[in-house]
């Protein structure tokens, strides 16, 4: 499928699908996240309520927002999830951008699962791939005219990367009768990639 093809089918995911589609983006993203709180030395959660700090907070949201939903629980973490965002204005490390498109899309996650007045699959797809895109003009693209940042993007293996998750992904969700703990802890697998983020990222 083409990218236009793609974006053009996000519409049709509706429900917990269009939900499990930006948080998977979100959980891909996590690692980035994890890493800028680790050099901050900084723990964004309350340990005592959730012990593995984000990392708990997201197998909380996969429970309360796709295998059992729960409206109320999915309030209190997302008050949890944008009390992490962190201010970018106060910030001077690039790791903050990364941070703040995952935390977001997370948050719309948490969002869409509370509240479905909108569509949201789109714009998340949009802004994880704008998480990659930003990340290479940072890393690559000291130099570059703009017709060579654009080469760059078209044909870098991390924006392939992340278009192929993001299409395997939809597809997926588009063919399935319901989201079972089996096909759940699939599509979570997916997204980890063996902890290594949209952005290459690893923490292991």
């Amino acid at each position: 499928m083409n990218r236009q093809k793609f974006l053009k089918s996000l519409p049709a995911l509706t429900g917990w699908r269009e939900n499990a589609f930006i948080l998977a983006m979100a959980e891909r993203a996590l690692p980035n996240t994890l890493l800028f709180f680790e050099s901050k030395a900084e723990e964004p959660v309350d340990l005592s309520a959730y012990s593995n700090g984000l990392m708990t907070v997201m197998d909380a949201t996969w429970q309360g927002l796709i295998r059992e939903p729960n409206e109320e629980g999915l309030i209190d973490l997302l008050d949890v999830v944008v009390a992490c965002v962190p201010d970018i204005e106060q910030e001077d490390s690039y790791g903050v951008l990364p941070t703040g498109d995952c935390l977001w899309l997370w948050e719309q996650a948490l969002i869409g699962g509370i509240n479905q007045d909108k569509k949201r699959a789109l714009e998340a797809s949009q802004r994880s791939l704008e998480t990659v895109t930003q990340f290479l003009e940072f890393s690559e693209g000291e130099g570059l005219s703009e017709d060579q940042v654009i080469k760059l993007f078209d044909s870098h293996a991390l924006v392939k990367r992340e278009f192929s998750f993001q299409e395997e992904l939809s597809e997926r969700l588009r063919s399935a009768k319901s989201p079972s703990e089996v096909f759940i802890n699939d599509i979570r697998a997916i997204s980890q990639d063996d902890g290594v983020s949209n952005i290459g990222i690893s923490l292991n």
